[in-house]
């Protein structure tokens, strides 16, 4: 009995004792975030060709699964406008910590090699491309770029004030809106709390903003 007690304890001791080990030799970050990350890139207008780090990955809009490593350059390019150039922007996974703490320094090691140890962050770009040639634009054609460029920019300012009912922002917004008359406001309100509610996709939710809250229409007749 005493010896049958004593293996079932080496049995425990030796289970653990290989996860610790698989853990070393994996990385934490490597099996809880793995070494790849999605990265969704945006812009205005739509249509650019996208190159990140010398491959191609097709127009904007595109959501690519890349590997995590630093020193990713993005290159947009679109007939007619100005070619953009940014890197990805990348910080420490928090699970580098807890693989330090539990799979040690070889764990660690493993994840700096693999890439896991990176997080892309942010990990959606928006980009306004700018023509190479200055076209003329209507005064509505004007403030309907400039309010999306405005929601994308200020958004989490923006629904701050949304909730609030005032505020900067909101007033900014709904003059690029064209929304002057005051009986108009609190409705606009509503409608611009109501999509973002619907929308999570910032740049969607700007364009349906533009479209529904918008009285650019009016305002030429």
């Amino acid at each position: 009995m005493h010896f049958e007690r004593r293996d079932s304890i080496y049995r425990y001791v030796f289970l653990l004792f290989a996860i610790f080990l698989l853990m070393n030799m994996s990385g934490c970050a490597s099996i809880v975030s793995g070494t790849t990350q999605q990265v969704t890139i945006k812009s205005m207008p739509e249509g650019a060709a996208v190159t990140i780090a010398g491959r191609a990955y097709g127009n904007t809009p595109v959501t690519a699964t890349l590997d995590k490593k630093t020193d990713q350059v993005v290159t947009l390019e679109k007939e007619g406008y100005k070619t953009e150039t940014f890197p990805l922007k990348t910080t420490l996974d928090g699970w580098f910590w807890g693989n330090i703490v539990l799979g040690g320094v070889i764990g660690s090691t493993t994840d700096g090699i693999s890439g896991a140890v990176n997080e892309y962050s942010p990990d959606q770009y928006f980009i306004t491309l700018t023509p190479t040639t200055p076209k003329e634009e209507s005064d509505s054609e004007r403030k309907k770029r400039e309010a999306k460029v405005f929601i994308i920019s200020n958004y989490k300012s923006i629904m701050e004030d949304v909730a609030a009912s005032k505020g900067q922002y909101i007033d900014s917004l709904l003059n690029l809106l064209n929304v002057n008359a005051p009986e108009d406001r609190e409705g606009s309100i509503i409608k611009i709390k109501k999509l973002s509610s619907e929308i999570m996709d910032i740049p969607d939710f700007a364009d349906s903003v533009i479209s529904q809250v918008g009285k650019y229409n009016q305002a030429a007749q």
